[in-house]
């Protein structure tokens, strides 16, 4: 059986809509149009809205970078479904924000769609899985002190959108590219720090 590729013009698509129906958006409602079950689909709507303007608002990458670690966390022991405290579930950002941040992403989301598809599914499965998992966790450890100097943090959003979505596609390949994209990331930080 094929294993379904995920749709990220038709999840984006799903966060406009909801952000264009509410003014104020709760992380419970953008969880609940991107479906509990769905880690790689939850990592990536977060680190692709800290790819967005709203990841250079005062606090917002903190939030998202412990959600990062929390939906990590949980591929790597394996839950069914995701589970958030209430205290991030009920953290609210403007629906127009979110409408925003989704139908600015829309032409990249055309390309990867056409562009991921399974390969090296062996790098995307477990034991591999978890190494991308723990991955993702160390590069979330890192957003919190950068929120200092705004969108410097660009290059790991980048690369945890890359890891969601090398899992959500099994794609091993993109899996090898998000690798290499966090050592190019970590290395222009620092040396933009420097």
């Amino acid at each position: 059986m094929a294993k379904a590729l995920p749709d990220l013009v038709g999840l984006l698509d799903g966060l406009a809509k909801a952000g264009r129906k509410e003014s104020e958006m709760s992380l419970r409602e953008v969880r609940d149009t991107v479906g509990r079950r769905s880690f790689a689909p939850l990592l990536l709507t977060t680190s692709l809205i800290g790819f967005t303007p709203l990841g250079g608002v005062p606090g917002v990458p903190t939030t998202l970078a412990v959600l990062m670690v929390l939906i990590a966390a949980q591929i790597i022991v394996g839950r069914q479904a995701l589970w958030l405290p209430r205290f991030l579930l009920d953290r609210k950002v403007e629906g127009r924000k979110v409408a925003s941040a989704a139908k600015s992403l829309q032409p990249f989301a055309r390309l990867v769609d056409r562009a991921i598809r399974p390969r090296l599914t062996f790098l995307t499965e477990r034991p591999s899985s978890y190494v991308i998992a723990i991955t993702c966790i160390l590069i979330a450890v890192i957003v919190p002190p950068l929120e200092l100097v705004p969108f410097v943090d660009m290059p790991l959003w980048a690369a945890l959108a890359a890891f969601a979505l090398a899992l959500a596609a099994h794609d091993g390949l993109l899996a090898i590219a998000a690798f290499i994209l966090t050592a190019t990331g970590l290395t222009l930080i620092y040396l933009a720090l420097l």
